[in-house]
């Protein structure tokens, strides 16, 4: 079992590059053509996202059956990555993420609680995501019901963790309304896409807001350690969040361009990455069956990530340059954090601390 955990979590990371390096060839850098500017957005969303959150998924729940989700979509990933966007890839994708929204209703009948069934609606947004990709429903709409399987897993994830704070019973109704909203703005873009992200980003908007006020991160960041740290990954991706629904809101979806780009961005970037950046500290050791170890050292790539996506987000208002640069700064933040934190994690279990 740890051989095929270490397997997958390794896969995602090469999945993972593999999606910065097309990101960076579409936005204009001469680089080697290892792969198709265009994988850039599955690759990140539906082969790495999707197999990273699942690998979690079936950690947590310890079920060889589970492993089947992560399983298929990297291989679904691999597939894309070395033959094309070809119907057997999709056919995977699609499988693959049944298999996870099979696990979330697992999880659900488990444990009947607000957040899980949250978590399953995330899961079902994704499935359907992916049938739709295969049925080549315009992919500005696609990605939306992407980045709301994203967006509805790691609040519902967030919503289990809130039962330590404090808050008034009416709090999680506004939350759970909220998912409503994101559901019913999905379900309108299928046939009016200018109202239905207007409601997405409403959703999103009141997610962040509503993460913002009730997070435990708040009570974290006055912690020290690996729990300040994640804290303010937390923090600063529930921000993001809030640029991503106040920009859907002003502009609309577009097809293509900065006014794409930025809140799309704002949403994979600044809030999704941010929060792999607080929970890899926790992930890593779990799949490699290592104790939990931070370093300071990982406050660097997350600084550089939110600094470069805020230089990238400028430059999609206001400069190209910027813009180009933004990306690349990025990538680097991102890797550099994956090795800092697997090299942590790996050093500290071969130079564990003398006992006090």
């Amino acid at each position: 079992m740890l051989v095929l955990r270490v397997s997958l979590l390794f896969s995602a990371v090469i999945l993972m590059i593999s999606g910065l390096w097309a990101g960076l060839l579409r936005m204009g850098w001469q680089l080697p053509n290892n792969v198709s500017a265009m994988q850039h957005g599955p690759l990140m969303v539906v082969a790495f996202f999707a197999t990273l959150i699942a690998l979690e998924r079936a950690v947590g729940l310890a079920k060889l059956w589970v492993y089947l989700s992560p399983l298929i979509l990297g291989l679904a990933g691999f597939s894309s990555l070395l033959f094309g966007t070809t119907r057997f890839s999709l056919l995977l994708f699609v499988v693959g993420s049944g298999v996870y929204l099979i696990s979330a209703i697992y999880l659900f009948i488990l444990q009947k609680a607000d957040f899980s069934f949250v978590m399953a609606l995330g899961a079902l947004a994704l499935f359907v995501a992916n049938i739709l990709w295969t049925f080549n429903i315009p992919l500005n709409t696609v990605v939306i019901f992407w980045a709301s399987y994203l967006v509805l897993i790691i609040t519902g994830e967030r919503l289990e963790l809130s039962r330590f704070v404090k808050k008034p019973k009416l709090a999680v109704q506004v939350f759970l309304g909220s998912v409503v909203i994101n559901i019913i703005g999905l379900l309108i873009m299928l046939v009016n896409q200018d109202i239905g992200i207007r409601i997405v980003a409403f959703a999103f908007l009141v997610m962040a807001a509503w993460l913002l006020r009730y997070d435990i991160a708040r009570v974290n960041i006055k912690r020290d350690g690996v729990y300040r740290f994640m804290a303010a990954a937390l923090l600063a991706a529930y921000f993001w969040l809030a640029v991503a629904g106040i920009w859907f809101l002003v502009v609309g979806m577009r097809l293509a361009g900065p006014q794409y780009d930025g809140p799309l961005h704002a949403i994979f970037l600044g809030f999704v990455f941010s929060m792999v950046f607080a929970h890899a500290p926790v992930i890593f050791p779990a799949v490699l069956k290592l104790k939990i170890k931070f370093s300071k050292i990982l406050y660097a790539p997350l600084v550089l990530l939110h600094v470069s996506l805020a230089v990238r987000l400028y430059g999609d208002l206001y400069s190209y340059q910027l813009r180009y640069w933004g990306g690349m700064l990025s990538a680097i933040a991102i890797v550099l954090y994956f090795i800092s934190a697997m090299a942590v994690t790996l050093i500290a279990s071969k130079f564990p601390k003398p006992a006090q």
